[in-house]
């Protein structure tokens, strides 16, 4: 049973640490030994962000076209408009 949160390459130390945090407190563990993965790349210049969040019964993709120190809170609002358990 594991939250695994994969950053792809340029992002900010303290931007990374905050996201990831906002996601396990947004999401906490998965159930019943399944794994959750979330995917977050960053953009040409840091421009816009991809999220990707697959469970074992869907994936969720979503743009944002936030300033980084804004994604940890628009990223868990996504994630509550639709909890994905």
């Amino acid at each position: 049973m594991a939250l695994i949160i994969d950053f792809s390459e340029g992002w900010h130390l303290q931007t990374k640490r905050d996201i990831e945090s906002a996601l396990r407190k947004c999401i906490a563990e998965p159930p019943g030994g399944e794994n959750w993965v979330v995917s977050l790349a960053a953009g040409f210049a840091q421009n816009y962000c991809e999220v990707r969040v697959t469970t074992p019964t869907q994936t969720r993709r979503r743009f944002f076209f936030e300033e980084p120190g804004h994604l940890p809170k628009v990223i868990t609002d996504w994630i509550n408009l639709y909890p994905l358990r």
